[in-house]
């Protein structure tokens, strides 16, 4: 049996000679879509959504009835046999759980996954540059790829032309309206992005705005005052291969109108439609969005009590001067 202190550096450097991929992720995908193979070989063109016990049998991962000890999603754990064994939250949310099932199996596709406890940590802390957090992302890839298998995928994607049908997709895949819509982006030939947007302060209010030791000419309390000052700002993006090729790149936490589909989707809490102007600073001008509400606690709502929000971007018309503005070094393009 190998070391179980063996760095996630060289199970990734590993995973990637053995498959003889370009890079990481190209590799994790490969091994994803051999099990979805196996999966059709044995059983025949699944049915969707996939049943991902059926995947992790295929794996030869037991499901324990215990609840993870160090996760609050899932883990997977030697089972003293040489074997392994998943616990998963079963007080989270249907799709949440099948995306940690997921997840997990995706560990299998690592060299020397039986030698110790893998955890599922929360995505919103990971760093890229951390070996262990980009292990962690891979095995995100790899759940993307199994819980939305290509072949079936693609053609359903196809089929949706608006907002609604994105939740309808969502709903047949039995995945997250997030986890649906960035696959939506990451399989598409079109050049588009995928945007999440929550409310929150600007980042030069963060130390300012709702601090306990000052108060305020309305007598707001700290948190009243940050919910009064929070916009709706981009949180992340995920975009299309087209849209990294044109070099377009949506800096975080730039804020939106309150106004247009984006706005509507937020307040309405309804999937909205619609043609808008996005200022984002080189990459400004009119986009077809389309938009829908996220489950969103009550504390991480708008002042008046609007949701988090989930889009597919379309560029149409680019604002070329902003674009010829940002080789320059204007240092108010993104305030």
């Amino acid at each position: 049996m190998t070391d179980s202190s063996r760095s996630s550096e060289s199970l990734i450097e590993e995973l990637v000679r053995t498959t003889k991929a370009n890079d990481p992720a190209a590799a994790i995908r490969l091994k994803a879509r051999e099990l979805i193979e196996l999966h059709v070989d044995s059983f025949g063109t699944p049915t969707i959504p996939i049943n991902v016990d059926v995947l992790a049998s295929l794996r030869g991962i037991k499901r324990s009835k215990e609840s993870p000890l160090h996760s609050p999603d899932a883990e997977l754990r030697p089972d003293g046999t040489g074997g392994v064994e998943m616990r998963i939250n079963a007080d989270r949310p249907e799709t949440r759980q099948r995306f940690s099932i997921a997840h997990e199996i995706s560990h299998t596709f690592f060299p020397d996954y039986t030698t110790k406890p893998w955890c599922r940590t929360d995505a919103r802390y990971r760093d890229r540059a951390d070996a262990d957090d980009y292990l962690e992302m891979l095995c995100d890839i790899g759940a993307a790829e199994l819980l939305f298998p290509r072949p079936w995928f693609k053609v359903d994607a196809n089929a949706v032309t608006d907002a609604a049908g994105l939740i309808n997709l969502a709903k047949t895949y039995h995945a997250s309206r997030e986890a649906t819509i960035r696959r939506y982006v990451e399989t598409s030939p079109e050049s588009v992005a995928a945007a999440y947007l929550i409310w929150k302060l600007k980042p030069t209010q963060k130390s300012t705005v709702g601090r306990r030791d000052q108060g305020n000419l309305y007598g707001l309390t700290p948190e009243d005052e940050i919910r009064e000052a929070s916009q709706l700002r981009i949180e992340y993006t995920a975009s299309s291969e087209s849209f990294n090729t044109a070099g377009h790149f949506i800096p975080k936490d730039k804020s939106v109108e309150k106004n247009g589909p984006l706005y509507q989707a937020a307040s309405l809490a309804t999937p909205t439609d619609g043609e808008c102007f996005l200022n984002f600073g080189q990459l400004s001008g009119m986009f077809h969005v389309w938009a829908v509400p996220l489950w969103t606690p009550d504390d991480q709502r708008g002042v008046n009590g609007e949701y988090a929000v989930a889009a597919i971007l379309r560029p149409l018309k680019l604002d070329k001067l902003k674009r010829r503005q940002a080789k320059g070094h204007d240092s108010t393009l993104f305030n």
